[in-house]
């Protein structure tokens, strides 16, 4: 009688607890994105581009800009947000002489999400349109992490204009890793779809979503990068974290759907391009080197594809090559890509 009476119980606080999760996931749907506001993106050094579909999309112009530079793309991974790429690439573009332009990915910063999005289109409506207002014809590109499958899917659309891309931390879509028998990012097994997402049940999901990306952050996904808090890398990602939901949590939370993040729309292995730079640390445990090394080997094995491949162990894991002498432009990815296209 007293299990039955402990069990009744416990069953009712879980009933209490989704009710309350999904109450909470109901108000923050209805309230959707929040507002754009251009004087803060202006603050910050920003500009905004509308897409032919009618979204905002902020990005940042830094290094040297004057308008006969070469042009370097910088995309971030899941989490941070433009910014942090224009303080990781500032001082390395200006050493270079290169234009750097970062792009938020829909949902983060001050960028207008796309919910059920597929990462082939992001080349054609996002970043099409970042480039023809600042009027930029060839360019290369380097990402971070999810921020490597937009490089590569500008790398698949543009072709002859990409003259180079540069994957730090790479990850798959789910088909080429099944095919290829690759271990895929962690995590990718549990994810929920945007259909999933979008049912009345999964209410609960937006709730605890935000939960982690605003009540409990930045110190939750501070603790999971191996790097010294004194460190202007643990910095940069201290103060991005929080940017990334400036507009709250909606936009971000669609972006961690497993169709966003694994079903690109678009196969890799079909990318034509001769200048590629892949740097996979061996202890990466969100998105295993095994990756990286399959990549380089791919690629390098096409005729004159030159692949500057190289694969750490210097204790920092992911965000092995966003930090210390890699933020340096003599040991940066961008000299790399910049002399491969020599």
């Amino acid at each position: 009688m007293i299990v039955i009476y402990i069990l009744g119980y416990f069953i009712i606080i879980l009933i209490s607890i989704y009710l309350i999760l999904s109450l909470s996931g109901f108000l923050i749907l209805k309230k959707g994105q929040q507002s754009f506001d251009y004087q803060v993106l202006e603050n910050d050094g920003g500009k905004y581009v509308i897409t032919d579909d009618s979204r905002k999309v902020e990005y940042f112009v830094f290094g040297n800009t004057d308008p006969q530079s070469k042009v370097i793309i910088c995309i971030h991974g899941s989490g941070p947000e433009a910014l942090s790429e224009v303080n990781f690439n500032e001082k390395c573009c200006i050493e270079l002489g290169l234009k750097g332009i970062a792009i938020s990915l829909p949902g983060y910063g001050f960028s207008d999400m796309k919910p059920g999005r597929q990462v082939v289109d992001w080349p054609r409506e996002d970043l099409e349109a970042v480039l023809k207002k600042e009027g930029v014809e060839k360019f290369m590109i380097m990402g971070h992490s999810q921020g490597t499958a937009h490089a590569m899917a500008a790398a698949y659309y543009f072709q002859e204009r990409c003259e180079g891309f540069g994957l730090n931390a790479p990850l798959l879509p789910s088909k080429v890793s099944k095919e290829e028998d690759i271990i895929s990012a962690i995590g990718s097994d549990s994810l929920p779809n945007t259909a999933t997402i979008q049912k009345f049940y999964m209410l609960w999901y937006f709730s605890v979503m935000h939960l982690m990306l605003v009540k409990m952050s930045p110190w939750l996904t501070l603790k999971a990068i191996k790097i010294p808090s004194t460190s202007d890398t643990f910095k940069i990602m201290r103060n991005t974290i929080k940017r990334a939901v400036i507009r709250g949590s909606i936009g971000v939370t669609y972006e961690t759907a497993y169709d966003v993040c694994y079903d690109w729309g678009f196969d890799p292995r079909k990318i034509k391009n001769s200048n590629i730079c892949i740097w996979h640390a061996s202890d990466d445990k969100l998105c295993p080197h095994e990756i990286g090394n399959w990549l380089r080997n791919y690629y390098q094995n096409k005729l004159g594809i030159k692949v500057n491949f190289r694969s750490d162990n210097l204790g920092y894991g992911h965000f092995t090559y966003k930090q210390g002498i890699f933020l340096e432009a003599e040991h940066s990815m961008i000299k790399v890509l910049l002399e491969g296209k020599k």
